[in-house]
């Protein structure tokens, strides 16, 4: 029996029942509806407060805290560039971590530092054991929040362990745009305020809160990835306590290679301890994606090579994978003022990995039995359809 055949089969069972999925996913997003307008009139109370105190130094360290963002977020989009994330989605997540994970935080880090400063009388002590123990439970918590709601509420376009790199990063640099702001501003100077800026916003950035949350987010791209067996349970709570340890590694032990001089912290005391503290789980993070990556494009490959024209013409998979080969394309087409043949080669580019994944899918939850196999059944055989309807892409 053929392939088509066997798809058409699929997508004439039964639809799935997914009565209680649907209301698991209102039920979700009427709570993060109410976290959203409470913790955004939190942000906003407190962002237009520190402008009315001093707007020169609120404008300068919101700048700031953006414009050093931006690299980290063209790397994480170009981790992204097999099967795109909806830009909505992946804007909702960075805000999830600028808004309402970092108000959570400051509410209830702010309420655990007062109860510790009521047990510990000596200042200093108190403040380490809020940022050793407080800070890596409730960010972490407040961080994984988001991805744990991005699954139950956006499971079909978390597909892989890729996907939850991108969020679980998104959502992590988020999270370190508007702390590093709160803490811009509350240096009180521009003086303090950059020096703060080239110790946090600089040195110290690579292996933070971006690295922390991706390491959640990959627990549970893992998670969807499994599909069954007792296992799968354990990543997520997994990936969640190893972001809270890596944390607590950095805010404990990066004391011991602080100095007294503003300099030799920049110079060798920070940068050192970056490489000891943050630079194995960077690269883990790295080895991770650059794992997911290659799953991807093997999953392209695997998945497409039995299409046959019109769906996917001679040479067309040649051009798709790798993604720098579609890139130059593009590239080429758009230069040359090619630019309906641009936009053609972009959307069969688009379908034809979609139409990849969607059969991944379709396969997989076939062999377990799952009922959602019948709905990507039903979009792969719309996929096929539209690009059957399309012209041939410009060689």
């Amino acid at each position: 029996m053929t392939e088509p055949n066997r798809t058409e089969m699929l997508n004439m069972l039964p639809p799935p029942d997914t009565t209680s999925r649907k209301a698991v996913a209102i039920s979700c997003g009427l709570l993060v509806l109410v976290m959203v307008a409470w913790t955004s009139v939190c942000a906003g109370l407190l962002s237009v407060g520190s402008f009315v105190a001093d707007p020169v130094l609120a404008v300068f360290s919101g700048l700031s805290a953006v414009a050093l963002a931006i690299p980290y977020g063209l790397v994480i989009l170009w981790l992204d560039r097999n099967e795109k994330e909806p830009p909505l989605l992946m804007l909702s997540a960075f805000l999830w971590g600028a808004v309402i994970a970092t108000m959570i935080s400051y509410i209830l880090n702010t309420t655990a530092g007062v109860m510790i400063s009521g047990v510990v009388t000596n200042a200093q002590i108190a403040n380490q054991l809020t940022a050793s123990f407080s800070a890596p439970l409730v960010e972490e918590t407040a961080k994984g929040a988001a991805m744990i709601a991005l699954y139950l509420m956006f499971r079909h376009h978390l597909d892989n362990v890729l996907d939850g790199v991108v969020y679980g990063a998104l959502v992590g640099l988020g999270f370190a745009v508007f702390e590093n702001f709160i803490y811009y501003v509350n240096t009180g100077s521009l003086s303090g305020a950059l020096q703060l800026v080239c110790i946090r916003g600089v040195i110290t950035s690579p292996g933070t809160h971006a690295c922390f949350t991706a390491i959640t987010g990959a627990s549970i791209g893992m998670f969807r990835v499994m599909r069954s067996g007792v296992m799968r349970w354990f990543l997520p709570p997994a990936g969640l306590a190893t972001a809270m340890f890596v944390h607590f590694s950095w805010n404990t032990f990066t004391a011991f290679f602080v100095t007294d001089s503003f300099i030799g912290n920049l110079v060798y005391g920070l940068p050192m301890a970056v490489v000891v503290l943050q630079a194995p789980f960077v690269m883990l993070v790295l080895l991770v994606s650059g794992l997911a990556l290659w799953h991807e494009t093997s999953l392209i490959e695997r998945f497409l090579k039995s299409e046959r024209p019109p769906v996917l013409h001679d040479d067309e998979l040649s051009s798709l994978i790798p993604a720098r080969r579609r890139s130059l394309k593009s590239m080429r087409l758009l230069l040359t003022g090619q630019l309906r043949g641009w936009w053609l080669v972009r959307r069969r580019n688009a379908l034809l990995i979609e139409l990849a994944f969607e059969k991944w899918h379709m396969d997989a939850e076939a062999a377990l039995g799952d009922t959602s196999a019948r709905v990507h059944a039903g979009r792969v055989v719309e996929i096929r359809k539209e690009l059957g309807a399309m012209a041939a892409p410009p060689a």
